[in-house]
């Protein structure tokens, strides 16, 4: 049998292996695949982030926010994330949702959750400081359509809508009421924006799984402008998504008031955050935990589980448990928990 040598031109044979790695590895990045490699992010200290006007308050420590990095999967990646034990696979659609959607509009749409999460980050903290703070309703957003709504391939996450049939709506609870006096396979005039663009169409209504009443199909949130005294700046760069939620609401309420929450620790976390200052469940909690280790964090901050499915408390304190238990991690379901948590402990001692 011939070696690879023999079929080889005259030369060093380990240059032309060099290059056909190259080369095969070229081609490797280039071949899709339907998944996304999720590995830890960083810890990015919030406080060169966010500026609040007339901020008063001092920080001893740090508050973070944690991250994923999230990159659409290829050939080479996936080879190489095979001897990575830090790197996960995750199928595009848990990623992306049922939507049929490319990795530049699902980028769009995490900024627009990332937009979100900073303004209910803003009025909580401005609630919890006793600071004068306001939403005005302007729209209804889509943040994503189910594939057995008639809406789908019509409506797209991001498209703002601002009246069904003729009728003017501003919030989300708006278009729900208003469909629930409906039937199902009757249709409605929707009119919306997209990209600056006004669009209608008629959407046929398909009947909810549980209740028997008629429903659009689409999953939406309120578009709200936020009134405040203080201007707040946050500025994430290609940050996306709502996880950073809880953490942006302590940053900013740790600058309007003039007690330091940090006490000297390294405070990290992850949670969407709500109106009514809830903290919600987030994906990749695993790689967090990672990357708030790496960050040197003291306390780790996580959503409680609270329905059966939950599982960010349980992912949290495995992993903490898998690098060998270096944080305290502290499940919260409110952000007020997590100011009375700090409020409470000891002031850190610096070596």
């Amino acid at each position: 049998m011939k070696s690879l040598k023999s079929f080889l031109p005259k030369g060093n044979v380990k240059n032309y292996l060099g290059i056909l790695i190259v080369v095969l590895a070229i081609i490797g990045y280039q071949v899709k695949i339907d998944y996304y490699i999720m590995r830890p992010g960083s810890a990015e200290h919030l406080r060169p982030i966010i500026q609040v006007e007339g901020a008063t308050g001092t920080e001893s420590g740090k508050l973070m926010l944690t991250t994923v990095s999230s990159i659409p999967g290829n050939v080479l990646f996936y080879l190489v994330s095979m001897l990575d034990q830090n790197t996960e696979l995750v199928e595009k659609e848990e990623i992306v949702g049922h939507y049929d959607m490319d990795d530049e509009l699902y980028r769009q749409i995490m900024l627009l959750y990332m937009s979100q999460s900073q303004q209910e980050a803003i009025y909580n903290a401005f609630l919890l400081a006793g600071e004068p703070v306001e939403f005005i309703e302007k729209a209804v957003l889509v943040r994503d359509i189910s594939v057995e709504s008639k809406a789908y391939q019509i409506l797209r996450p991001g498209d703002k809508i601002v009246s069904v049939d003729g009728i003017e709506v501003r919030n989300a609870e708006q278009i729900i009421e208003y469909v629930k006096t409906k039937k199902p396979g009757t249709t409605v005039q929707v009119n919306f924006m997209r990209n600056n663009e006004a669009r209608e169409e008629m959407i046929e209504l398909i009947s909810h799984p549980e209740f028997e009443e008629a429903r659009i199909g689409i999953m939406i949130m309120t578009d709200r402008e936020l009134v405040t005294d203080k201007k707040v700046d946050i500025d994430t760069g290609r940050i996306g998504g709502s996880s950073a939620g809880m953490m942006f609401t302590l940053e900013i309420f740790n600058q309007l008031t003039p007690e330091d929450i940090t006490r000297g620790y390294n405070v990290a976390g992850t949670g969407t955050i709500n109106a009514d200052g809830l903290v919600g469940q987030i994906g990749g909690v695993k790689h967090k935990v990672k990357a708030a280790h790496k960050a040197k964090a003291d306390i780790f901050f996580v959503p409680k589980d609270i329905q059966p499915y939950d599982t960010n408390e349980k992912d949290a304190i495995a992993t903490n448990e898998e690098i060998g238990s270096p944080l305290t991690v502290v499940p919260v379901k409110h952000v007020s928990e997590v100011i009375e948590y700090l409020q409470e402990i000891d002031a850190k001692v610096k070596k």
